[in-house]
C-alpha cells in the first residue's frame, strides 16, 4: 500500500481491529514450518480459531478476510490431526504478518482480558473479568473452590482461563467421566509419571513430594456413587496437605463437597453480543444474545438465519433445533453414536469418523487440551439423550458393541464393548471374562466396577455378575464391597472361592486356611494341586527381604505333603519342579546350605545346567552363601536374567539381586533397581503380579527417601492385595518408622 501524496513511495502500516489484532497475534504464535506441514493442528482451523478468540465461527469472517487481504495471513486446505478424513481451510501467518508483529509489542495493546498461556496461545475470555477475580481471591483465601453452574455456561472456559494467568504454579488438570475412579485422576494430573500408586495414602504422598501443587477436577458432577467416597477422600486429603484444589461441575456437585462456591450465570447481554463478533448489526446481534438468554454454548450454536426462540421457550428447544438442521445422515447418526460415549475417546478410533469434521464445525464437539480426544458438547448430549426413544438407544449400544469387538486386544477399548454389551442385557462378553479379567483390572478396574456394579443393580439375581462385581471389589481391595456381592453369589464353588480372596486381603488366616481345605476337598485332583502350590507359593512369599521370615515352615511342608502327583509324566514334571522350588526357599530361608545344593542338583537333574529356573536357583544359592565378588555376581545376574523366557520372569531375578545388594549397604542397588521394568510396565496377571509390584515398591521405599512414605504405602498395598499379610504387616511397621 502507498501513500501517493509523498514524493517518495512508502508503506503505510495499517491499523487493525481489536479482533483483527488478536487473530494475528495468536497466528503468530505458530511457527513458520507450519504453513507447508502436511498435517497441522485444530488449532489453526477455524473451530480452533473460534474457541482461541472466544467468538463464534461466523465471528472471525470479517477478520479474516481483512487480515488475508492486507496480506498478513494466507488460506490453504490440509489435514487436520483428528479431524476426520476431509481436508479444512487452515490460517497461518505471513512474513508480512510477522514484521507487523515486530512493529506493535503485545504489551501495548493487548486487553487484560487477553490471557497468555504457557505453551505459547491466546486464550480470550468474554464478560467474565469479575467471575475471574473472584475465583482468584478465593483461591488467596481458602485454597479450594467449586465452580458450579448449568452445562455449556463456561465453567471449564473460566477454569482455563484462570489456569492460563497462574504464572506461580503448573496446574495439573483432570476431567472426570462416569466410568472415573481417583486413580484416573493421578494419571490425569501426572501423565508423565509410571508407576503411579493406588493406595489412597500414597497417593496423597505422591502429590506432596515435589512441593504444594495447583490441582483442578473437571466434570466433578460426574462421579459415580461407585467411586464417590474415595474421590472425596482423596481431594479432602490435598486440601488438608495445603494443597490448592478447584473443581467444576454442574449443580447440585455430589454430597460432601461443601466448599466455597463460585456460581456461574449467563452472560449479560451486552458481553453476550461480542461472543457473536462484529459481522452482524449490533441491534441484531443484541436481539440474539437477548433470545439465548446470554447461554455461551447456545451462543456458539447460532448461525446467522437460525430461528430464534420465542419469549419462555428454554434454551433446549433452541438445541434441538439447531444441532439438527442441516446435518447429513451420516452426521446425524455418528452424533447420536457419540452421545452414548462414556468418556472421551481418540478422534482416529470413534465411529463416524468420517463425520468428524462437519459435527466440529458446527461447535458440537469438546475436545480434550491436545485436540487428541473428543466427545459430544454435554449440553448437546444430555439435550439429544432426551430424544432418543429406547429402541434408538438399543440399536446404537448394538453399533457400539459391534465397533469395539474388533478391538478387544485393547484394554481400553474391551471395556467400551463390554460397557455396551451390559447396556443390551447381553451377557456373552461376561462368560469370557475368565480370560480377559487380570488384563481389564490392571488398566480398567476403575471403569470395571461401575459397569458391574450397574450391572448388579440392575439385575440382582443373576449370580455371575455379583460373583465378577465381588472379583473386582477384591482386587480394589473393598472389603465391604465384596462381602455384599458376596451374599449375592449362591454356587458354593464360586462363592467359596471369592470368600476365600475376601479372607485372604483382610488377613483373616483361619478362615483362608478353613475355605482354603473346604476347597482342596471338593475339586478334582489337578485342581486340588494347583490349589495347594498357589497356597505354598503364597505362604513363603509372605515376607520382607529384609527381616527376620515369618514363614510357618511347617506349614507349607504341610501343604506339600497333600499334594498327589498325576499319572500325566509332563504334569508330573511340572508339578515335581514347583514343589522342589517351593523347597529351595524354604531352605535358604533356613540357611541350610547343603540342603540347597541338594536341591539345585536335583533342578539340574530334571533339566539341564542351562535351564533358566536352574540358573536363576543357582544364582539365589551363590547370594546366599558364596564368597564371590560384585563383578562375579553381577555376571551371574546377567547370566540368569539373560536365560528367563519372559521379561517378568528376567524382572524377577533383576528382584532378587537387588535385595540382596540393599542388605549388602552397595551402591549399586540403586542402578540395578532403576534398571527393573516398574510395575505397569506389563500386564502380568494374579499374584506373581502383585508380589513384583509389592518388591519393587519396597525397593522403593529404602532407595528413594523423598518418596519413601509413598512407596511404602503401596508395598503394603500390594502385599495385601497378594494375600501376603505378614510382609504388609512389616511393610507398615517400617513407614511408622519412616514417618
Amino acid at each position: 500500500m502507498f501513500d501517493e501524496g509523498d514524493a517518495r513511495a512508502c508503506f503505510v502500516v495499517p491499523m487493525l481491529s481489536r479482533s483483527q489484532e488478536k487473530l494475528l497475534r495468536y497466528l503468530g504464535t505458530f511457527p513458520d514450518a507450519l504453513s507447508n506441514a502436511w498435517d497441522v493442528p485444530r488449532s489453526v482451523s477455524l473451530p480452533g480459531l473460534s474457541e482461541a478468540m472466544g467468538v463464534v465461527r461466523s465471528g472471525l469472517n470479517q477478520p479474516l478476510n481483512v487480515l488475508l487481504d492486507e496480506g498478513f495471513i494466507v488460506v490453504r486446505v490440509a489435514h487436520v490431526l483428528g479431524g476426520g478424513s476431509r481436508r479444512r481451510q487452515v490460517y497461518h501467518i505471513t512474513e508480512k504478518g510477522r514484521g507487523w508483529l515486530a512493529e506493535h509489542p503485545s504489551e501495548d495493546t493487548l486487553a487484560t482480558s487477553e490471557l497468555t498461556t504457557n505453551d505459547a496461545s491466546k486464550f480470550s475470555i468474554i464478560g467474565r473479568e469479575r467471575e475471574l477475580e473472584a475465583l482468584i481471591q478465593l483461591l488467596v483465601e481458602e485454597r479450594r473452590a467449586v465452580v458450579g453452574g448449568l452445562s455449556g455456561v463456561g465453567k471449564t472456559t473460566l477454569l482455563k482461563a484462570w489456569a492460563a494467568q497462574s504464572t506461580q504454579h503448573l496446574v495439573r488438570w483432570a476431567t472426570m467421566d462416569p466410568l472415573s475412579d481417583a486413580y484416573a485422576l493421578m494419571q490425569a494430573w501426572f501423565p508423565e509419571t509410571t508407576p503411579l500408586p493406588v493406595d489412597p495414602e500414597a497417593m496423597i504422598e505422591h502429590i506432596g513430594q515435589s512441593g504444594k501443587q495447583v490441582l483442578v477436577v473437571d466434570d466433578l458432577h460426574l462421579v459415580e456413587p461407585r467411586h464417590l467416597e474415595a474421590v472425596q477422600h482423596l481431594l479432602h486429603g490435598l486440601h488438608a496437605k495445603e494443597h490448592t484444589v478447584v473443581l467444576a461441575g454442574r449443580l447440585p456437585l455430589p454430597e460432601g463437597f461443601d466448599w466455597p462456591l463460585l456460581k456461574l450465570g449467563t452472560l449479560s447481554p451486552h458481553d453476550a453480543k461480542e461472543v457473536l463478533g462484529d459481522h452482524l448489526d449490533e441491534d441484531l446481534r443484541l436481539e440474539v444474545a437477548k433470545a439465548l438468554d446470554g447461554h455461551p454454548m447456545a451462543l456458539n450454536l447460532y448461525r446467522e438465519g437460525d430461528r430464534l426462540p420465542e419469549a419462555g421457550e428454554d434454551i433446549q428447544a433452541f438445541v434441538e433445533q439447531t444441532m439438527l438442521d442441516g446435518l447429513d445422515e451420516g452426521a446425524l447418526e455418528a452424533l447420536d453414536g457419540m452421545v452414548l460415549f462414556p468418556r472421551p475417546l481418540p478422534a482416529a478410533m470413534v465411529p463416524g469418523a468420517s463425520s468428524i469434521d462437519e459435527l466440529d464445525e458446527r461447535a458440537l464437539l469438546r475436545w480434550t487440551e491436545e485436540d487428541v480426544s473428543l466427545e459430544i458438547q454435554h449440553l448437546i448430549r444430555n439435550v439429544r439423550r432426551t430424544m432418543l426413544d429406547e429402541n434408538r438407544l438399543m440399536k446404537l449400544h448394538q453399533a457400539a458393541a459391534d465397533h469395539w469387538a474388533n478391538h478387544l486386544d485393547e484394554p481400553a477399548y474391551a471395556v467400551l464393548h463390554l460397557y455396551h454389551t451390559m447396556a443390551l442385557d447381553d451377557d456373552r462378553f461376561v462368560e469370557e471374562m475368565v480370560e480377559r479379567f487380570d488384563a481389564l483390572m490392571l488398566e480398567q478396574s476403575g471403569a470395571m466396577a461401575v459397569i458391574f456394579d450397574r450391572a448388579t443393580v440392575q439385575r440382582p439375581d443373576q449370580e455371575n455378575l455379583h460373583y465378577w462385581a465381588g472379583r473386582i471389589a477384591v482386587h480394589r481391595q473393598e472389603a465391604e464391597r465384596a462381602r455384599h456381592h458376596l451374599a449375592g453369589v449362591q454356587s458354593d464353588s464360586l462363592r467359596a472361592e471369592l470368600a476365600y480372596e475376601l479372607a485372604r486381603i483382610e488377613g483373616d488366616e483361619q478362615e483362608a486356611e478353613r475355605l482354603l481345605q473346604a476347597q482342596i476337598s471338593g475339586v478334582s485332583d489337578l485342581e486340588g494341586v494347583r490349589w495347594l502350590l498357589r497356597a505354598a507359593v503364597q505362604r513363603i512369599e509372605d515376607r520382607v527381604f529384609d527381616q527376620a521370615s515369618a514363614v510357618d515352615e511347617q506349614k507349607v511342608q504341610s501343604l506339600l505333603n497333600q499334594v498327589r502327583l498325576p499319572d500325566d509324566l509332563n504334569t508330573r514334571g511340572s508339578i515335581t519342579v514347583s514343589i522342589t522350588l517351593i523347597q529351595l526357599t524354604v531352605a535358604l530361608l533356613q540357611r541350610d546350605e547343603a540342603r540347597v545344593q541338594a536341591l539345585v542338583e536335583g533342578l539340574e537333574a530334571l533339566s539341564h545346567m542351562h535351564d533358566p529356573i536352574v540358573l536363576h536357583a543357582k544364582f539365589k544359592a551363590s547370594l546366599a552363601f558364596g564368597k564371590e565378588t560384585y563383578d562375579a555376581h553381577h555376571e551371574a545376574y546377567e547370566r540368569a536374567a539373560g536365560a528367563q523366557t519372559t521379561p517378568f520372569h528376567a524382572a524377577v531375578v533383576g528382584l532378587t539381586f537387588a535385595e540382596h545388594l540393599v542388605g549388602q549397604g552397595h551402591e549399586s542397588a540403586r542402578s540395578i533397581h532403576a534398571s527393573l521394568p516398574n510395575p505397569s510396565a506389563w500386564a502380568e496377571a494374579g499374584s506373581p503380579g502383585h508380589r513384583y509390584a509389592a518388591r519393587w515398591w519396597y525397593l522403593k521405599g529404602h532407595l528413594d527417601p523423598s518418596a519413601s512414605a509413598a512407596a511404602l504405602r503401596e508395598a503394603a498395598r500390594c502385599f495385601r492385595q497378594a494375600g501376603c499379610t505378614n510382609a504388609a504387616r512389616a511393610v507398615t511397621e517400617r513407614l511408622h518408622r519412616v514417618l
